[in-house]
């Protein structure tokens, strides 16, 4: 089906461009330098 996104701040934006908030949330935590 098709939808239309609306995106409100900067940080939604990286949370759509990474494929929503849990996807962006474990790129961070397995990001390069995190202990």
């Amino acid at each position: 089906f098709k939808a239309r996104v609306r995106i409100d701040t900067p940080k939604e934006r990286e949370y759509f461009r990474h494929g929503g908030i849990l996807q962006y949330v474990l790129r961070q935590l397995a990001a390069p330098g995190r202990a």
